[in-house]
């Protein structure tokens, strides 16, 4: 399969700590790929530089490219123009603003992006969303903030779409619910790369999953074979029995 996104040996330091040390993550067309791994792995801090996107000032090496074209240089608002888009962990939508004024905002680029969602586009995938369209975001239910932030980049053309730690706050019905529609925007065609700590909720909807344990990838395989793996049953998934 070819990259959509090809990131290969990428570090990230800030100052003396290093954060990230090597990571290599491919994700293909309409694939979902998952990052996943303790508190403190270094997943945020590894997506935030694939998305150009940092509160402080790393030292990023390594290559990030977006189907063939080398972006690791690129601002990260250059970046989502070009469709690879980060939904950041904490949902950041505007509290005072109703669900439809947080989907309106957003305005699709004119550069070489993936499908704009219009509103009703994305209404059609969170149809909770439609219930609660004249509703101002701080009335909602976390699951709800999360269908509006992912429904916000939604809107900005994805050709790749991050999402970094979606379930967190979440409680464990709505995030079955929130992975599911991730899965079937996949199923759609949407490229997707996921982070999360939540590992057995991210090897339900995940083709490939990446182990990262100190900023390093420690094991990767598909779904199904990182399920069958010793180190991933006993740490993240309570000793699965036969």
């Amino acid at each position: 399969m070819s990259a959509l996104l090809d990131v290969a040996d990428l570090r990230v330091r800030y100052g003396h700590s290093l954060a990230v040390d090597g990571v290599s993550v491919r994700v293909g067309a309409g694939e979902l790929v998952a990052v996943a791994g303790a508190n403190g792995a270094g997943k945020s801090t590894l997506v935030n530089a694939v998305a150009g996107w940092s509160r402080g000032r790393p030292a990023v090496t390594g290559s990030v490219q977006l189907a063939g074209q080398d972006v690791g240089r690129l601002a990260a608002h250059r970046r989502a123009g070009l469709g690879l888009v980060l939904v950041p962990e904490g949902k950041g939508v505007f509290d005072g603003m109703t669900v439809q004024e947080n989907l309106r905002v957003v305005r699709p680029p004119r550069g070489p992006a993936g499908h704009p969602y219009s509103v009703d586009d994305v209404l059609d995938v969170f149809p909770r969303l439609r219930e609660r369209i004249t509703a101002r975001c701080s009335t909602l239910s976390g699951g709800e903030r999360q269908m509006v932030a992912i429904g916000r980049a939604l809107r900005a053309a994805p050709r790749l779409l991050i999402l970094d730690e979606p379930s967190v706050g979440l409680a464990p019905r709505l995030v079955v619910e929130v992975l599911t529609h991730i899965r079937d925007l996949v199923d759609a065609g949407l490229s997707v790369l996921l982070v999360e700590q939540n590992v057995r909720a991210a090897l339900e909807v995940a083709d490939r999953l990446h182990l990262l344990d100190q900023g390093r990838i420690v094991a990767s395989g598909t779904a199904a074979q990182m399920r069958e793996d010793d180190r991933v049953a006993q740490a993240y998934l309570g000793g699965l029995g036969p």
